[in-house]
């Protein structure tokens, strides 16, 4: 038993590992694949993509009341609800690991009080799962995790019938929780959430298939010591063997792998999930598997059991999905900005993007500063699989096919989805013409912007003319030539917005979020 227990162990480690470093590589080199394809003066095969398009409204999502009246209502109730749902949900699973711990540690019976502390022990990763949802940093993750440990640690003093010493109980709380922490910060930083959680899957599968390998190798090992694998280790030497076994599973496990990505990506594209809800799923099942590995040490092969609670968590946001859902017509966002090398954009969409997702869907055209904020699970392996320049618009066939393609539907978590629209230096005009045609609103970030930057100001002439639009908020710094911009603005009847950024990060993200979801 130990012996199994530790190789799920290594499995989980080696996959860490392997996940993290090809996930900076595989992040590094599809943000310059997107700038390199990006950059191209026309599009392959030189389809003509300057053609007349007639314009054709997005498809409208179904909704039960059609009035955005009161937009920024229906968006704090939103996040109230999602995340009452991950935190009901994460106190269910809980108290599932609460009871069977009770059961294997307990010998004198069952107790609603010691359920109720466990329970509180064993709840927190509820922190990791919120503070994904609303991409808090890596060390503000960390920090407050350590705030609840310690809490926890008194909730167990004060609950216990012996004498316990805070220290002892800190320290044996931080032990259960330092694995899935050390995932948790290795894992979700802002630039590799959107592969490593993909990625340690793969690589979790073809470390079992290395280990299974090995084991096999052992067996054939014990049973004839004049086997084949004796006379290649004669012919070669020992660690070609050992490689062999090692690495050669993974050519057979290589097609399951594949298959897995694919339904997980045709999954993701059917909405069957949504990123928030991926995370925190697979935050749980590591977490039932680690207290698995635990408590196996009492009770054995049974304490695995623990895992099939897993299947509760979708099952309860499933339940949970008509409260979820929202019951307004969602306006739809175009985000356009400055096309700079900081990490302000990157912030930008993090504290307003992602709040404004629970009322309305986003429209962008993607670049390399947003290509990893957005990568999504069926965009990640059409790259692994060579097929990123299949979603660039060539022209106007292939935009129509994007747009009729298109679902603004919301999630399961009851929020929409950021699309993105990957254009060649020859199509990017005719993109943003007609996502302005489509839009309700436009944020525009100008940080940083001069007459040099002629895209912007392509898009402000642009936008000048469009007339539907409810609002145009514009985001602006010290370094913004204002004066050029509001010149191009200057015979727009839109309503426009100013935000000036140079206050507090916060107050500027709840201003401009604030501005969008208002329609005076």
């Amino acid at each position: 038993m130990n012996n199994f227990d530790g190789q799920i162990l290594f499995a989980l480690i080696a996959s860490l590992i392997l996940a993290w470093v090809a996930s900076w590589l595989v992040a590094r080199r599809y943000a310059g694949k997107v700038l390199e394809l990006m950059q191209m003066g026309t599009a392959p095969n030189d389809e003509a993509a300057t053609d007349v398009f007639e314009a054709q409204p997005l498809p409208a999502t179904q909704s039960v009341a059609a009035t955005n009246a009161h937009l920024a209502r229906q968006n704090r109730a939103a996040r109230r609800r999602l995340r009452l749902a991950l935190t009901l949900s994460s106190l269910m699973l809980a108290a599932i690991i609460a009871a069977v711990a009770q059961s294997a540690y307990v010998v004198d019976g069952f107790s609603w009080r010691r359920l109720l502390t466990l329970s509180v022990v064993y709840a927190w990763p509820v922190v990791p799962t919120i503070g994904l949802l609303e991409r808090w940093p890596r060390g503000k993750i960390l920090f407050i995790s350590l705030q609840y440990v310690a809490l926890s640690s008194v909730v167990v003093m004060l609950n216990s019938d012996e004498n316990q010493h805070f220290l002892p109980v800190l320290l044996w709380l931080f032990s259960e929780q330092l694995p899935l922490l050390l995932i948790v910060f290795f894992m979700t930083g802002s630039r590799l959430r959107s592969t490593g959680p993909y990625l340690i899957l793969v690589f979790f599968v073809l470390t079992v298939s290395s280990l299974l390998g090995l084991s096999a190798l052992e067996h054939t090992l014990g049973d004839n010591a004049d086997s084949w694998i004796v006379d290649l280790a004669r012919l070669t030497n020992a660690y070609v063997v050992f490689g062999l076994f090692s690495i050669a599973p993974w050519l057979v496990a290589f097609f399951p792998v594949r298959f897995v990505a694919r339904r997980l990506a045709e999954a993701y594209q059917r909405k069957a999930f949504s990123e928030p809800l991926y995370l925190a799923a697979g935050l749980w099942l590591i977490t039932l598997l680690i207290q698995a590995l635990i408590i196996s040490h009492s009770i054995g092969w049974q304490a695995y059991n623990l895992l099939w609670a897993g299947l509760l968590f979708p099952l309860f946001i499933l339940l949970m999905r008509p409260a979820l859902t929202p019951r307004h017509l969602p306006p739809a966002l175009l985000l356009l900005r400055v096309f700079r090398g900081d990490n302000r954009i990157e912030t930008l969409f993090d504290q307003v993007i992602e709040n404004w997702r629970y009322s309305g869907n986003t429209l962008l055209i993607a670049g390399k500063d947003l290509a990893l904020r957005n990568l999504e699970p069926d965009e990640l392996f059409g790259f692994l699989s060579g097929r990123l320049q299949d979603r660039f618009i060539t022209g106007n066939d292939r935009l129509q096919q994007v747009l009729h393609d298109l679902d603004l539907s919301n999630d399961p978590d009851g929020r929409f989805r950021v699309n993105e629209f990957f254009c060649f230096d020859s199509t990017w005009k005719l993109v943003l013409e007609t996502l302005v045609d489509r839009a309700d609103r436009v944020l525009m970030d100008l940080r940083g912007y001069t007459t040099d930057r002629q895209g912007c100001s392509h898009e402000l002439s642009v936008l000048a003319d469009k007339p539907h639009l409810k609002k145009l908020v514009i985001l602006f710094d010290k370094q913004t030539d204002k004066t050029s911009a509001e010149w191009l603005l200057a015979d727009s009847r839109l309503k426009i917005s100013w935000i000036d950024s140079e206050k507090r990060p916060k107050h500027t993200a709840e201003t401009l979020l604030k501005a969008l979801l208002s329609d005076a």
